[in-house]
């Protein structure tokens, strides 16, 4: 037996090291990474436009418009939209698109989690209290 957890011990060891090697990599690559691309544009109505890019395949871009709503005093936030990619830790590129506007930050992307639809016995419910609402409620 003590031979075993010795054993154990040392695969665990050994994993642990080979684990923290390929760890460091990914860090000191992301450290280390060069932009290759970098553009930054003001403009005097408020308006602006980047985009970057590094050698480890990070990017992204975004423009943003000033838009005008009503309102005592008016105001008139910046609309955003843009997008951001990087390659995960498993190799799958991941890339997000978002707009900020009045209704929030909305990003999509098949990174994203989602919840799984409703399942059809719970849809049913719903519905028939929807169509049926207690008399508190009326």
């Amino acid at each position: 037996m003590y031979v075993r957890m010795y054993d154990s011990w040392k695969w665990w060891k050994h994993g642990f090291y080979i684990f923290s090697v390929a760890v460091n990599r990914v860090v000191s690559a992301d450290q280390t990474a060069n932009i290759i691309r970098y553009d930054n544009d003001i403009y005097p109505d408020g308006s602006y436009r980047y985009a970057f890019e590094t050698d480890n395949g990070i990017a992204a871009q975004a423009d943003g418009v000033p838009r005008q709503f009503s309102g005592n005093p008016p105001v008139a936030p910046v609309v955003s939209q843009g997008s951001f990619s990087w390659t995960s830790p498993e190799g799958q590129p991941i890339v997000i698109t978002y707009i900020a506007d009045e209704n929030g930050y909305q990003p999509q992307g098949d990174a994203i989690p989602t919840p799984p639809p409703i399942p059809a016995d719970i849809l049913k419910a719903l519905e028939y209290i929807a169509r049926n609402p207690s008399p508190l409620q009326k």
